[in-house]
């Protein structure tokens, strides 16, 4: 946290360097969470472009952050979201937060509960609504307290424990019910 904090600071101050690292640090991240909303590469890679070419242009007058990371989410989620609304509301609703082939979640699923079992949550995770979905992904994918996820999503902080305790919920019961199918097709 506090290199983070030298790092904006140093940023704020001009130099190119901390601003450098703070690109590095942060774009992987901030790629696969634009790629989440938006689904499409080529708006997220001119979003985050936009954002740094900001960032830079304004770093004078920016105020203190207490995480960068959060920052960054927020303002590109804020970017690429007013961008499909201006450019087409259809294009807003398609990309309905997430996009449906996304391989860090399922790659990383399988590494912490195996193959079979991380298929079957991969499933019932696609099976939440949108907003479930992306409270789901900022809380335990991007690591963030539910605060972080509140202020992000925009919404109260009981909404945002709402989605995720419901997200949760929603998951066990799909759980449930695909391992009956599971059995059910075993002793078929």
């Amino acid at each position: 946290m506090r290199d983070d904090q030298a790092i904006w600071h140093a940023f704020q101050s001009g130099d190119r360097l901390a601003f450098e690292s703070m690109y590095r640090d942060h774009i992987r991240q901030l790629i696969r969470y634009g790629f989440k909303i938006s689904g499409d590469e080529q708006i997220v890679q001119d979003c985050i472009q936009d954002l740094f070419m900001e960032l830079w242009d304004s770093r004078e007058s920016l105020a203190e952050v207490k995480s960068v990371r959060h920052y960054l989410l927020k303002s590109l989620r804020y970017k690429i979201v007013r961008y499909l609304r201006q450019s087409n509301s259809e294009d807003l609703e398609k990309a309905g937060y997430y996009a449906d082939d996304d391989h860090f979640e399922r790659s990383l699923l399988e590494k912490e509960a195996g193959v079979v079992q991380s298929r079957k949550l991969y499933a019932a995770l696609e099976m939440l609504p949108k907003r479930q979905k992306e409270a789901i992904h900022l809380r335990y994918f991007e690591q963030m307290s539910n605060e972080e996820v509140a202020d992000l999503m925009g919404v109260n902080y009981q909404s945002a424990c709402k989605f995720i305790y419901t997200a949760l919920k929603n998951l066990r019961d799909i759980m449930l019910i695909l391992f009956y199918c599971f059995k059910l097709f075993i002793i078929s």
